[in-house]
């Protein structure tokens, strides 16, 4: 019998035939074991990881410090704490060509802060921030957290490069324009669209940037008839209902913002098919399925599977069979069902997934946060403490980790062009969507029926899981043996090694020097020609080199490190933000402020020895001082110095002895017979015990034998210095055999690489320090030796990255109000032990009595 939908989330009451029961399985079910074992499997072996970044606040003007506590999270769980201990953040040039700024930071515990400097010179725009982990890259760059964050200029400096700003800000009108057509989406409900099915179609409308559009348009077919028409609302989403018929086309005609009209082509109508839809019926999530066979096939039960799950957990398996006209419905209760983002995949007999559709379950359960300030009117450098407590629904206390911003609420910056997501709609959404979400937290500050109609239609649009199923059922085999990237305990150097002819090179040999510790490492290259280098302290940047060569030797190779800023694959266009002539108001007045505060933060803060303004300074010529002596040596002088880019293809020798032979006079290099080891000898010199050889040194280290040398690369070797008789008496009874001494150029830190020929089969590569965060400035009054100092926080007025909260009770923190008076709101972000997120805020006023 017909069935009348819910109004709530529906667009349009979808006629239904016969209604059969879906019925959950009672006892095993072979393929749906398989499927629901694969699944799990998918989520215990890939781990899939999740960062997100809590900010001091939400735009910045050029100069000042953001401020940022980084959360990484078990996909799955939520869980604050990951296979990752590596976590990079980038902040992306408004063009997204250019990585402007980055951090590389330590995790403890799934978490870190840090800050980013601003420049006061650097360009205004949008810039994007991202936060990722070297695992995550195995699954994409939409993937990563990202958000977009707006940089504000309104100096007047000279330090401020009008020229670059006038190249970014034209370069992103370049983009803009030559996508000017919105893009106008439809989106059919489970995946296709099926001749004589009614379809619920959702309509996405974008421009260039990802803003959300309000269009208006019909739904023609091939002859030009009208099937149903749409509005979208301000976000640029809606659905519609029509029913398709077979060997017909469709297009839609689109009234754009001014008025112009375009048409954009519907996908392909299928003449046989599975649709799937799903509707949010209060306590329930109500799943409906029909099938249309293949015309002249005769009319037999189908058989069909159901499968739902949240982030891997399994939370629904269903299965029957359908014939002819009927409508099989499922009802999946929401009670006890993890809040988020539920996958329902529709399968045939044959395990192949025909439709999927994604709904979303509220927390039943969300934490509560409690902020309470002593008191809500304080006055200037008044000390305020704020007790936290999180606790259960049922009131229980509950331990969380927690970063708190307390920041200016008027004469604040436009936050143009960035999102209101916070980490309970990262987590519970965005994360589990790729692409950029226009202001996710909208659907979650005031649920409403028209919220919940909203995130239906984002869902219906912008659906996706982390998997093909047709790819994870294919092979039992774990999905992540073949990732590029693994999870990061230290720093890593990782790459792949190939020939000229661009095929990897398996079982290569790879020796990779360490300049500050003069340490070497052997290494070979997998199958695929890959390989990574792990262990790096990340105490401090070193320079490292790596030499590769085929199995056999061979150096007609080019080693590729992995870079470990990637820029976006394809660069979206940002909104613009106004030009310097017309910046508003409030702009001039925080620029103001904050101009104030960056000069006398830079002369009181805590950490100011690591930024210092510098006067007015006079620069003199002077004479040229001689090279300093090389500390890696104790002797002045040598009798022979050989400097490789001195000897015609030195890269090319086999070792460092072939280099010697015939260029060292009274040197001798021979082969015993023995143990097939080279020998040298210096004629003429002998040591008092017998012994004939010289004391070999690299880099001032003494080796034990000539094989120890043999595996340095000439093309490593700067220069070679022997040294005989009187000279190496300075080594005294180890340099009676004279002294043979070689010097790398990455032991040198003032080598001159631009005299290097190019050889690809040699890189140097800077490794990265872990960022040392520093302290945000804030004076505590109950110091006297702060009482004189002015106090300008007029913007961020305190920072605290960690806030954890025991899970006995209430946490507390303290800091001053500063010298300016003015509203301040106080924003908490964090994630429970539970894995739940955790948001709230309160106000307090400063007045100036």
């Amino acid at each position: 019998m017909p069935l009348s939908l819910p109004r709530l989330l529906s667009v349009a009451c979808l006629s239904l035939g016969a209604l059969a029961a879906f019925t959950a399985f009672q006892e095993a079910d072979p393929m749906m074991q398989r499927l629901a074992t694969r699944l799990q499997a998918y989520y215990t072996e890939a781990h899939p990881e999740i960062s997100y970044l809590h900010l001091n606040q939400a735009a910045y003007a050029a100069g000042e410090t953001l401020w940022f506590k980084a959360y990484v999270v078990d996909g799955s769980t939520h869980q604050p704490d990951s296979l990752s201990r590596v976590l990079y953040v980038d902040m992306i040039s408004p063009s997204g060509k250019e990585v402007a700024l980055r951090r590389t930071l330590a995790l403890r515990g799934g978490q870190a802060h840090g800050d980013i400097q601003l420049p006061d010179s650097l360009p205004q725009g949008i810039y994007t921030l991202r936060a990722y982990t070297s695992w995550m890259r195995n699954s994409g760059e939409e993937l990563f957290f990202s958000r977009r964050v707006p940089v504000w200029q309104a100096t007047s400096s000279s330090r401020v490069n009008s020229r670059l700003i006038a190249k970014e800000m034209s370069a992103a009108r370049r983009e803009t324009a030559s996508a000017s057509r919105p893009d106008v989406q439809f989106f059919p409900e489970g995946g296709d669209y099926v001749a004589g099915l009614p379809t619920v179609v959702g309509v996405k409308a974008l421009d260039a940037t990802g803003t959300g559009l309000a269009v208006r348009g019909t739904i023609l077919d091939d002859q030009n008839q009208p099937q149903a028409t749409f509005t979208t609302s301000a976000l640029g989403m809606t659905a519609l209902t029509f029913t398709p018929t077979a060997g017909r086309r469709y297009l839609a005609r689109v009234t754009l913002p001014g008025g112009v009209t375009a048409d954009y082509p519907l996908p392909a109508v299928r003449p046989d098919g599975w649709v799937l839809n799903v509707r949010d019926a209060g306590p329930n999530l109500q799943v409906f399925i029909r099938y249309q066979p293949p015309q002249g096939r005769a009319v037999a039960p189908v058989r069909l599977r159901l499968l739902g799950h949240v982030r891997g957990a399994v939370v629904y398996t269903g299965a029957g069979q359908i014939q002819g006209p009927e409508t099989f419905m499922a009802t999946v209760s929401k009670a006890g069902l993890p809040a988020g983002i539920v996958h329902f995949t529709l399968f045939d007999d044959q395990q192949i997934a025909r439709a999927e559709r994604l709904a979303f379950v509220p927390d039943p359960a969300p934490l509560r946060i409690s902020l309470q300030p002593e008191k809500t009117t304080y006055g200037l450098r008044e000390v305020v403490s704020m007790a936290v407590d999180v606790r259960t629904a049922e009131g229980q206390p509950v331990a969380a980790e927690l970063s708190a911003s307390v920041v200016a609420v008027a004469e604040g910056l436009p936050a143009t062009g960035t999102t209101d997501a916070d980490v309970e709609s990262h987590l519970l959404l965005t994360s589990e969507l790729k692409g950029y979400v226009e202001n996710p937290g909208y659907y979650f500050r005031q649920p409403t029926p028209e919220t919940r109609r909203a995130l239906d239609h984002l869902l219906l649009t912008q659906g996706w899981s982390r998997f093909v199923w047709g790819k994870l059922l294919a092979s039992d085999a774990s999905p992540a043996a073949a990732y590029q990237f693994l999870p990061e305990q230290t720093l890593t150097l990782s790459g792949q090694l190939m020939r000229l002819n661009e095929k990897p090179v398996s079982n290569g040999a790879l020796t990779l020097f360490q300049g500050a510790s003069k340490g070497v490492t052997v290494g070979q290259t997998d199958a695929t020609g890959r390989f990574t280098f792990t262990g790096f302290s990340g105490q401090d940047s070193s320079r490292v080199l790596v030499q590769a060569r085929t199995e056999k030797g061979g150096s007609n190779v080019m080693v590729k490190l992995d870079k470990l800023w990637p820029l976006p694959a394809k660069a979206t266009p940002l909104p613009l933000l106004a030009s310097a002539a017309a910046l508003p108001s409030e702009v001039g007045v925080y620029a103001q402020r904050s101009r104030r505060q960056q000069v006398l933060e830079q002369q009181y803060r805590p950490d100011s020895s690591r930024s210092i303004v510098l006067r007015n300074v006079t620069v003199k010529g002077s004479r040229p001082t001689p090279p300093r002596h090389d500390p890696r040596s104790i002797h002045l002088s040598a009798d022979v110095v050989l400097r490789t880019r001195d000897i015609p293809a030195a890269d090319n020798a086999t070792d460092i002895f072939q280099l010697l032979q015939g260029r060292v006079s009274g040197v001798d290099i021979f082969r015993t017979d023995s143990a097939n080891l080279l020998q040298v000898r210096i004629r003429g010199i002998s040591s008092i015990t017998g012994g004939s050889g010289p004391l070999l040194l690299l880099d001032g280290i003494p080796l034990p034998n000539t094989q120890s040398l043999q595996g340095i690369p000439p093309s490593m070797v700067e220069r070679i210095e022997v040294l005989k008789g009187p000279s190496a008496a300075i080594y005294g009874m180890r340099g009676m055999g004279g002294v043979i001494a070689v010097f790398t150029k990455h032991g040198n830190p003032d080598y001159d690489y631009s005299h290097e020929k190019s050889n690809e089969s040699v890189v140097v590569y800077q490794l990265p320090a872990y960022y040392r965060p520093r302290e945000f400035y804030a004076p505590g009054y109950e110091k006297a030796s702060a009482a004189n100092r002015p106090d300008p926080r007029a913007t961020t007025l305190h920072w605290l990255p960690r806030l954890p909260v025991p899970a006995t009770g209430p946490a507390r923190f303290t800091f001053y109000t500063a010298d300016e008076p003015g509203t301040f709101r106080v924003r908490v972000e964090g994630i429970g032990a539970t894995g739940q997120p955790v948001t709230g805020s309160a106000v307090l006023v400063v007045a100036d009595r």
